[in-house]
Formats: structure tokens, sequence, C-alpha cells
């Protein structure tokens, strides 16, 4: 008998067994039977799939007998196992709790498999899915996923797995809240102040608040759930998430009052910089003056930022330019005087800090200007071979910016620095650059040198292209009338 026929002859009798079983259900499933076939899934091909059929059939009893054997199934085994129980998932806690078990594993595929099982297999499928919460392995999968399907009914198992020890710590579990929220109907802030009112742990409440930051339907709930927290919480972690939150939390005296405190009170800089953030997104931009001169750099400059534009600390700010220590405070503090055209000099003057950060954020901001202050600075870094390639590439941008037609001959150089096999990436990057700033000029002697370029031997294949691509749509100084 060839192996087609043999085939057959065991579909035919899966069919007549099964048949036959069905017309003696008054007796109920055979034990032995399903036993059987639980032993088979670990068998060839034909034999496997005949169990599966034997157990899909099975009830109650098959899916009790795999659960039982699940542990000695091999993959293979486990594998054709969930082929039964996603059928015997609907009916019988026994398939769950398998399906829990199997989304467990360690091999990706039945992980996978499992979980999408208990996904669509409605209602209970979605209590498997609960019990998986608190598991750190998968318990963020499984709560994407509940988020996703039953957002209603996720809300409350997501705000108890969270509330669990260690789930306030768990991104997974506060960005699937939010997700359920977020697709949830009417009755989610209900239910949510509704779980605030049972006095949940304030690390608990820290969590959820910033896991419903970004939703700005939310922004009161948010600031009710920090006011709460404010006053119970002592950790850095639950802090820091309360600052996080804080910025998208909606009118709060109590809310602005504790921001305000975080300013200067906490040892911690990174809680001191968050609070400069929060002020700031919350419309309290001022408070954050007194930042400028704190003794951890990153919070000078985060305020530095925060009051770009602040004519009260101007003066303040100019000063952290020029004499600051650190160059990332510098650099920020440069950036931040870009719309005040009395700070113009100092700006120019950062063009020859001593540091590539400060320099090439003083060009940025001269190239972003509606006049060319400071080309003759600016000029020079752009013809020094040896300046670093960030304040090479933001002088170029400036040649394009206000169209410096006598920027051409140190644009044909920062091209011929590519030029040698040994060329950096960087210098490959900004000699494509300078070629489209020349041919966005175009003026006489810029069209002159992209000919000459395009004649050049020693120009990398990767800067010949460069030459024949096209523009932008807006570039060209000439278009622009300048």
């Amino acid at each position: 008998m060839g192996t087609t026929d043999h085939r057959c002859a065991i579909a035919l009798a899966t069919f007549l067994s099964l048949t036959a079983w069905a017309g003696g259900a008054s007796a109920g499933p055979d034990p032995v039977r399903i036993v059987d076939a639980v032993g088979n899934l670990d068998a060839d091909h034909d034999q496997a799939l005949a169990a599966v059929h034997v157990l899909r059939a099975g009830g109650k009893r098959a899916a009790e007998q795999i659960r039982d054997a699940w542990p000695t199934l091999s993959l293979l085994g486990q594998t054709r196992a969930l082929g039964a129980l996603s059928g015997l998932a609907k009916d019988h806690d026994a398939a769950i709790d398998t399906l829990v078990d199997a989304s467990r594993s360690g091999n990706e595929e039945i992980q996978e498999r499992a979980l999408a099982i208990l996904r669509r297999t409605t209602p209970s499928g979605r209590d498997g899915l609960v019990a998986l919460l608190a598991d750190p392995a998968v318990g963020d999968r499984a709560a994407s996923l509940l988020a996703r399907t039953e957002p209603d009914f996720a809300i409350q198992p997501l705000l108890r797995a969270i509330a669990e020890p260690g789930g306030a710590d768990r991104p997974g579990l506060r960005s699937a809240l939010g997700t359920a929220v977020q697709r949830s109907g009417r009755s989610a802030k209900r239910r949510l102040r509704a779980w605030l009112v049972d006095g949940p742990p304030a690390a608990a409440v820290a969590s959820v608040a910033m896991g419903l930051s970004p939703l700005d339907e939310h922004s009161e709930v948010v600031a009710s759930f920090v006011e709460y927290a404010v006053a119970r919480s002592t950790d850095f972690a639950d802090k820091w998430r309360l600052l996080q939150s804080a910025g998208a939390a909606g009118a709060s005296d109590e809310v602005d009052r504790w921001v305000r405190s975080q300013l200067d009170g906490p040892e911690q800089w990174m809680l001191r910089q968050a609070a400069v953030d929060a002020a700031t997104a919350r419309g309290h931009r001022e408070d954050a003056r007194g930042s400028l001169s704190d003794p951890y750099p990153r919070v000078r400059a985060s305020a530095a930022t925060a009051l770009s534009g602040d004519p009260d600390s101007l003066v303040e700010r100019a000063t952290l330019a020029r004499r600051d220590t650190w160059p990332m405070v510098r650099a920020e503090a440069v950036a931040s005087l870009r719309t005040e055209a009395d700070a113009i000099p100092v700006i120019v003057a950062s063009v020859d800090d001593s540091m590539s950060l400060v320099r090439a954020a003083a060009i940025r901001v001269l190239a972003d200007s509606s006049h060319d202050q400071g080309w003759d600075r600016v000029h020079q870094r752009l013809r020094a071979r040896n300046e670093w390639p960030p304040v090479t590439a933001a002088a170029i941008d400036y040649v394009v910016a206000h169209c410096r037609t006598d920027g051409v001959e140190a644009l044909f150089r920062v091209v011929m620095r590519a030029a040698p096999s040994h060329a950096l990436t960087e210098d490959l990057n900004n000699a494509a650059r300078a070629i489209e700033a020349l041919r966005a000029l175009g003026s006489p002697e810029a069209k002159a040198t992209v000919e000459q370029l395009r004649r050049t031997e020693g120009v990398p294949p990767t800067l010949k292209m460069a030459l024949e691509q096209p523009l932008p749509g807006d570039s060209g100084c000439a278009s622009a009338g300048r």
C-alpha cells in the first residue's frame, strides 16, 4: 500500500471511530481512548492528527488529561495539543489552565500561540490573561492583549496588578492601563476615581498617573491622583513618576505648590530637573528662574531651555552662555537666546568657544537669525581643517540660510577633505552637504565650482552622485531672490 493510501486509511479509521463514538455519546467519552490520544501527540504525523481530532471531541476529560500530561509532552506534542485546546478552552477551565502554563513556555512559538488562543477565547480566555498579569516574564504581553481586546474589563485587573508588590515598577502594566482607559467607555473615569477612594498604595497611584498622563481627556483624573500621592510618597521613583505626571495634570493649586517645592528641595538632581520640566509644562516656567543657579549642570541646562525668551532672565542666561564651566550648560544657554536681539553679541562670541558643542549651538542660532551676524567667525570655522564635523555642518547650513556666496571656496575645501580614501564618514557626510550648499547658492562661482568637482579625479563616487541629485523644490538662493 502506498503512503497516500495508508494516510487515507488512517483518516477513514479515525472518522469511523469518531462516528461510532458520537453514536454512543450517552455513555460519554471513552477514557482509554483519550489517554491514548494524549500519548499519540508525540507520535508520527498521521497518528497525532487523529489524536487531535479525538481530543477536540473529548470535552472536560480531554482538557484535564492534556493539563495533567502537559509537563511531560515534547515541544512538538505541546504544539499539537494547542490545536485541541483552542476548541476546549471555550467551555473547560482545565484547558485555560494549560494555556496559562503554555503562555509561560520558554518556546516563543508555543507562548505566542497560547496567548493568541486566550485572546480570542471569550470570556474564559480573559481570565487566563488576568492570571498571567503577575508574571514579569509574560505579564506585560498579556496586559497589552487584554487592554486591546477587552478594554472595559481590563481596567480593574490592571489596577490590581499595578497595586501588587513590584507592579508599580512595570512600565508595561501602566502602558496597558492607558490603552484600556483610552479605548473604554465613559465609565473609565468613574472606575479610576472609585479605585482611588479605596486607598491604594501611593507607589501604585504614581505609576497609574504616569500611565494616564498622555491622555489629555483624563488630565483632571491625573491631577487628583497626583494630589493623593504627593503627601504619601517618599521614594525617589514615586516622586519622579509624579513629576512626569504633573506636567500633564489638570489645573490644581496643590500640584503647583508641590512642583514648586521640588525645584530646590530634593537632593537628587533628576527630581529637580523633572520639576523644571513639570513647572514649564504647567505654564509656570518663571518658577524655574532660580534653577539657573542650581549646583548641578543638567538642571541649569534644562532651566535655560525652559526660560528661552524670558526677558527677566536674559542677563543670567547670557552669563551662563559665556561663563558656565560646563559646555552643555553654555550650549543650552546660547540656544535659549535665539529670539533675543540684545543677546546677539553673546551668541557671536560663542562661535569661538573652546568646546565644539557650544560653537555648533551658536552657529545654528545664527543660521536661524534673520541677519547674517557673525559671518566672519563662522567663515573661519568653515575653513578650519581641524574643526569638529558638527561645527562644520552647522557652518554649511549657515551659508545656505544666508546665501553667503563668498563661502564658495570654503565649501570646496570641505568637499575635498573627503577625497582621500581614508576619509571619515563625518567628512563624507559634510562633503555631500557642502555640494548641496554649492548647488543651492546658484551663483556663477558656485556653478563653476560644481562643474570643477564633476571633472576632479579622486572625488568619491557617492559624492559624484550628489552632484547630480535633484535639489529640494525650495532650494536655491537665486530663486528666493537673494
